[in-house]
């Protein structure tokens, strides 16, 4: 979880402090009015329907709003999550069309209807174009939105005027706002309504805010004091990326005069006509922001124009432009041009940027198919223009003079390296991590522009699920790193690419890890379905797969996706199986993965279990009844503040339980590392886990990566290996996944790879009877030959009795293994007895993950 604050209204301390841990007294609210004034109660409702053919509005020359009487034929949006449905209204005109949502229980974080779910650009037949990627916006004071009582059409513009849409109802807290800032934002409580307003031929929406204050006192919602509550905070970023036109695409700080999503073809931006916004946080991909406040009088309705959306693009450039309209600027001007290379081939999604000659951050664009590009540069002033795509050497700029409109972008002479990667016993092609890293370094991108290098110095990280990859690299030496995961040897080499050269790299990967029967996963993914993940769907899974990751899972936050159609779609099922999962976000008392569970659409989040108003015991318990029959897995447990459960409970090691009012022990499994080894969490996680043990609960560990970014957390370290007792990727179902993990049949490989086998075959999950009140078990470690495997650590009952060098057998060719028999001793005055194995590594995992280090850990083997 990421937190990012400016303000000094919003306090680190308060911003990490557990949700939750203050009672309501101590929330910030305002008392209800002692004598209420005699204000209108109810906001007039306009019609029910509104206009019975709103798309007819392009032909019409109208703007209109109407009531959408088919969801299913109706262009949804391009993200793929909340979904337009029938009942929902929608305000269009011959260039926008926004749906707002229907009243009542809602996707995302907001919870209620009566919000914008779409802005999209209308076609040329006057229907949206499905190129929206507009997901949440949360507008309100402090910590509430409006639960509406009516959404309506005020006017459905069929007298040629504006069309307009009325939600009225009451101030609500939002889940979200309330759990994790509720102790620093106030409460009102008070009536209102939101009025989206579309004229004819417009490109914005204006939403007007009406307040009922009925209280002989006014409101001041933070005019002339530090901390407005007049709020709007964004979930889009995970799909769109955030801009302002102070800070560019680098993070803001300070004061804002609007901030704008760029969702390529098409994004939109937001803005308060009553003056800027300052920036207060970043936290999870939710950005907040504070609007310039307004006072409500006393016994009266006040009226202010809360902000407004405007769309355009696409890109950054085509939001700008359309900005300038909305304002009634004179446009800037046109400079088009090719983006070629050195021989004059066009290069196609080049990046095109445009800078002053003071070097501010201007615009972007991205050159089409055929190299070509059109942005706007301002009238009268030199304009510099610099193309960049990963891999062609760094560009200096071009600079374009007032009046010039052309200009063709060269970049220098390039080479490329190409890779093919094989199984090398068979021939096969196989699924690989391609890193290229140049000698000498590469300037940094600068964060204004918005792209992302690569980290560790790398040019490429290329997940070649094909096996072939062709990498476009400035002149040069460069070292190319060939992987797949830690069950496989590795390539590296340094390769000297010149200019216009094409370098074949063909690379013959050995499996050197025997994991015969196992397959491993990890439990817990994110992509762009989760709002603090950018991750496309398909790159995640394609960077899993080439990092030898068998069982991929996808545990959106709150949302139900899966990965095995994409699987299917990439032609990828003999290497990979996908399951569907949720991570179960509370803001209160933890994180939860609920494997499996299968996307139902049309559901609530997609068929995510809800958490909103219930207890952790009602929350585990409503897991359970889901037709899955899922697990429930505790994420990251003793992690700071509300996102790990055993901190947020008080879980204590004594007594094997937390507060009365957070504790329940139904679950089946602990996230005991969580993108990291056993020693990072040896006096945490581990401590915990090892305590639930000695209290008697079967609780199994798991290990995951929690990956957020594929760039800079790859998925995989740490995984879940599986002993399912075959070899057939495709015989894998849900149900088998859950069940080998419901039985413990698992060690944990960061790394190494771990088996253990008791005196008669058992394995971790199982239970021995000793002889004599003692029981021998091997433990077998294997790893690629470029692991470090140093030491056995023995741990029964929580308690370390032996740690041993790993005894090595065989040659070490390809890889390496070690085998050691340990002798373990029960404690016959104990009512639990249990075994856990740790074997780690001195050295980190470089070149594949330089700064992580070798470890495998067992799942415990019961003694009796």
């Amino acid at each position: 979880m990421r937190w990012r604050s400016h303000l000094g209204l919003l306090p680190f301390a308060l911003l990490t402090a557990t949700p939750g841990c203050s009672g309501d007294d101590d929330e910030k609210k305002t008392p209800p009015p002692s004598n209420p004034c005699e204000v209108p109660a109810v906001f007039e409702a306009g019609s029910a329907e509104g206009h019975a053919d709103p798309l007819g509005a392009k032909a019409a020359g109208q703007a209109r709003a109407g009531r959408i009487r088919d969801g299913a034929s109706f262009p949804q949006p391009a993200h793929g999550r909340q979904q337009i449905q029938t009942g929902d209204i929608v305000l269009i005109n011959d260039k926008i069309s926004v749906v707002i949502e229907d009243a009542g229980i809602s996707d995302g974080y907001g919870r209620y209807g009566g919000e914008i779910i779409a802005i999209d650009k209308v076609g040329d037949d006057g229907r949206p174009m499905g190129v929206s990627r507009y997901l949440e916006t949360l507008a309100g004071l402090g910590t509430e939105s409006i639960l509406p009582e009516e959404v309506s059409v005020l006017n459905d513009g069929s007298n040629g005027e504006a069309a307009v849409v009325r939600v009225s109802g009451v101030l609500s807290p939002i889940p979200f706002i309330k759990d994790s800032l509720g102790a620093i934002l106030a409460s009102y409580g008070l009536r209102a309504a939101h009025d989206f307003i579309l004229e004819p031929g417009a490109e914005r929406v204006r939403v007007v805010l009406h307040v009922v204050n009925d209280r002989e006192q006014e409101l001041n919602f933070g005019v002339d004091r530090e901390g407005s509550d007049e709020l709007v905070g964004f979930f889009h970023a995970s799909q769109s990326q955030m801009m302002t036109p102070e800070f560019g695409f680098q993070d803001p700080d300070g004061v804002v005069s609007w901030v704008g999503f760029d969702g390529g073809p098409f994004g939109f931006a937001w803005r308060s006509p009553r003056g800027p916004m300052d920036f207060a946080l970043f936290i999870s991909g939710f950005a907040l922001f504070l609007g310039p406040a307004f006072v409500a009088d006393a016994c009266s309705v006040t009226t202010v124009e809360h902000g407004e959306f405007i769309a355009g693009g696409p890109h950054y450039d085509g939001l700008r432009e359309a900005i300038r309209r909305v304002d009634e600027e004179a446009p800037w001007r046109e400079v088009r041009g090719k983006v070629t290379d050195a021989d004059g081939l066009p290069v196609a999604g080049a990046w095109v940027h445009a800078e002053s000659a003071g070097g501010e951050y201007l615009s972007r664009v991205v050159a089409d198919d055929e190299g070509n590009y059109l942005l706007h540069a301002p009238p009268t002033d030199d304009v510099v223009l610099i193309p960049q795509l990963r891999g062609y050497p760094p560009h200096d700029g071009t600079v374009v003079p007032p009046g010039e409109s052309e200009a063709v972008l060269s970049f220098e002479p390039h080479g490329i390296i190409h890779v093919v990667a094989t199984d090398a016993p068979n021939g096969e092609p196989l699924p690989v991590r391609v890193q290229v890293i140049p000698a000498s370094s590469l300037p940094a991108t600068p964060r204004t522009y918005g792209v992302k290098d690569e980290v560790g110095g790398r040019l490429h990280q290329d997940f070649a699920v094909t096996g072939e990859a062709h990498l476009i690299v400035p002149p040069g030496q460069h070292q190319v790193l060939v992987t797949r995961g830690y069950e496989w040897e590795l390539f590296d080499m340094q390769v000297t690419v010149d200019a216009g050269q094409t370098v074949d790299v063909p690379v013959a990967l050995e499996h050197s890890v025997d994991t015969s029967g196992v397959f491993c996963a990890d439990f817990h993914m994110h992509a762009w379905f989760s709002a603090d993940s950018s991750d496309p769907v398909d790159y995640k899974v394609k960077g899993a797969i080439a990092d030898g990751l068998d069982i991929p899972v996808s545990s959106e936050h709150d949302w139900v996706a899966d990965f095995q159609p994409v699987i299917e779609r990439l032609g990828l099922t003999s290497w990979a199986f996908g399951v569907a999962s949720q991570e179960l976000t509370t803001f209160k008392f933890g994180h939860f993965g609920i494997l499996p569970l299968e996307p139902k659409p049309g559901q609530l989040n997609n068929g995510a279990v809800d958490w909103i108003d219930l207890t952790p015991q009602e929350v585990f318990d409503s897991a359970h009844k889901q037709a899955e029959d899922p697990l429930v897995i505790v994420n990251h447990p003793s992690g700071s503040s509300f996102s790990g459960y055993f901190r947020a409970s008080s879980y204590d090691r004594k007594k094997g339980s937390g507060s009365p009012d957070l504790w329940s022990d139904h679950f089946e499994a602990v996230e005991v590392f969580n993108e990291s080894d056993f020693e990072d969490n040896r006096n945490e996680s581990v401590a915990d886990w090892f305590s639930l043990l000695n209290h008697g609960h079967k609780f199994w560990a798991t290990g995951a990566s929690d990956s957020h970014e594929q760039r800079t957390n790859p998925s995989g370290y740490p995984r879940t290996c599986l002993l399912f007792g075959h070899d057939d990727i495709t015989a894998l179902t849900p149900k088998a996944v859950r069940d080998v993990m419901a039985a413990g049949a698992a060690t944990v490989s960061g790394g190494l790879f771990m088996t253990v086998a008791g005196p008669g075959g058992e394995t971790p999950g199982e239970m021995v009877t000793t002889t004599n009140g003692k029981a021998t078990f091997t433990v077998t470690v294997q790893a690629p030959s470029w692991v470090g495997a140093d030491t056995l650590e023995t741990i029964v009952n929580g308690e370390t009795i032996s740690v041993e060098p790993l005894m090595p057998i065989g040659n070490g060719q390809p890889g390496k293994r070690f085998m050691t028999q340990v002798e373990v001793s029960r404690d016959a005055s104990r009512d639990v007895n249990w075994v856990v194995f740790h074997a780690k590594g001195d050295a980190d995992l470089a070149p594949l993950r330089p700064g992580r280090r070798p470890f495998a850990v067992s799942n415990p083997v019961f003694l009796r």
